[in-house]
């Protein structure tokens, strides 16, 4: 009986063997011949107006439509004069449940800052949701976005979501000059 047994897993190894010899020999081939690539042309970014306009390009895909409209958006607000300027104190907080509340990642407009990821949102009382500023002293021409409130008690305050706890500790109480740039 361990005679059949033997010999059946001998056959099974030796086909396993031959499998593997067959990968790698295609594996070698594949590597070693050169491929054959259709190559279309080449077309190069050039700015008209301050948008990025691709010359002589066929459609492009949605993804890189609404990349570039994206891109254009933020070049045009990172140049745009503020509609106001006032000077705030300005905090920092991060998505904890000691800070906000049992969801700490899910701000007050529904927007997930977890997932987003990116420090570019701020809480703010005194702004829309939507409303866009620059604090160019601390951030320079970076844009944040009012995505969520503050307790009712703190009228004219901004403050930033940071990824941790020990990052919104470090930043502190500042006053600022908040330049607003769309509301």
């Amino acid at each position: 009986m361990n005679s059949v047994i033997l010999a059946h897993v001998s056959r099974i190894t030796e086909k396993i063997r031959i499998i593997l010899l067959v990968i790698l020999l295609v594996f070698i081939i594949n590597m070693t011949i050169p491929q054959v690539a259709k190559a279309e042309p080449v077309f190069f970014p050039s700015t008209v107006k301050g948008e990025l306009v691709l010359e002589n390009a066929k459609p492009l895909d949605l993804l890189s439509e609404i990349f570039i409209e994206y891109e254009n958006k933020v070049k045009q607000l990172k140049q745009q004069k503020p509609i106001k300027t006032i000077t705030v104190v300005a905090t920092a907080y991060s998505s904890d449940v000691a800070q906000t509340d049992s969801t700490p990642c899910i701000t007050a407009n529904g927007y997930n800052v977890c997932k987003h990821g990116k420090e570019d949102v701020i809480a703010a009382n005194f702004l829309p949701f939507g409303a866009k500023v620059r604090i160019p002293e601390l951030y320079g021409d970076k844009i944040f976005t009012v995505q969520d409130r503050m307790n009712a008690r703190y009228h004219y305050r901004v403050d930033f979501w940071k990824h941790s706890r020990n990052r919104a500790i470090t930043f502190g109480k500042r006053l600022v000059k908040v330049e607003v740039i769309e509301m």
